[in-house]
């Protein structure tokens, strides 16, 4: 017998009938129908995720009910790797719901692959589901030679891309050929590698004025320490020529390097 899922659970006398041209005869079957089990499945979508050192990654964890009645299920998470945490959002769900899974990952955890077990725990069953949860290395800086344009940067004031540039074919103008009034800057976050080194960078100042007036200056904040240094300070030259400062930087630390020009808007002297 196949007993429907809707079937009231209960006891039922069932009646067999058998028919032959001379005879008709009947037996009786006692059939008790239960009360499926509470049960349901549990996916996760993607099952495969990648981030940086310092960045972050979310899967959707989705449950079904699969019989019975739907339960509360708790979520949790094993096999994270060191540095690492994974938060659910919301942390349990009811049967039929989907939670959001985020790795944050941390700047000191060691790049490699790692097999995440997602378990989900209900008061009538417990049931698994696996991701693989990649981390790579932090490069530092995106798009530092700006081949990319502004990808990468986030900018203020007047910038643009130049083809006048140091190596590669591109460099960042900040501030303009043309007189602008008060400051223009393109700035990045990132974490520096696990292993630390250092910042580089190349700078061309266009300055007809005096370094009272208009001047280019950089400076690197160090966010994991809340302390600033200047790598340039103000300066206001036109030599032509390309400077280079740089700076040492502590391994897993969270930097903002920015690099500022500011014009006074003086109509025969813009600076950039």
């Amino acid at each position: 017998m196949n007993v429907g899922v809707a079937t009231t659970p209960g006891s039922y006398s069932v009646t067999v009938t058998g028919t032959a041209p001379s005879a008709t005869h009947n037996t009786t079957v006692a059939l008790t129908v239960t009360a499926a089990p509470n049960d349901f499945s549990i996916t996760a979508s993607p099952n495969s995720v990648s981030a940086l050192q310092g960045g972050s990654a979310t899967s959707t964890i989705s449950t079904a009910v699969t019989s019975g009645s739907a339960e509360s299920v708790t979520l949790s998470a094993t096999g994270v790797p060191a540095g690492t945490t994974a938060s659910f959002n919301p942390g349990s769900v009811t049967a039929g719901g989907s939670s959001t899974l985020t790795f944050s990952i941390g700047s000191s955890t060691t790049p490699g692959t790692y097999p995440v077990t997602v378990t989900g725990t209900a008061p009538s069953a417990t049931h698994n589901t696996a991701i693989s949860l990649t981390v790579t290395p932090s490069s530092g800086i995106t798009n530092g030679g700006f081949e990319s344009g502004l990808t990468g940067w986030t900018s203020a004031g007047s910038t643009a891309i130049s083809t006048t540039a140091h190596s590669g074919t591109s460099a960042a103008t900040v501030g303009s050929s043309s007189p602008f009034n008060g400051d223009s800057s393109v700035a990045q976050t990132f974490t520096a590698p696990s292993a630390g080194g250092a910042l580089s960078f190349f700078y061309r100042v266009v300055c007809t004025d005096s370094v009272t007036y208009d001047w280019a200056t950089a400076t690197l904040r160090d966010n994991t320490t809340a302390t600033t240094t200047t790598l340039l300070a103000r300066t206001c030259t036109n030599t032509g020529v390309w400077n280079s400062a740089s700076a040492t930087l502590v391994g897993a630390h969270s930097y903002t390097l920015t690099l500022i020009d500011h014009d006074d808007n003086y109509a025969t002297d813009p600076t950039y």
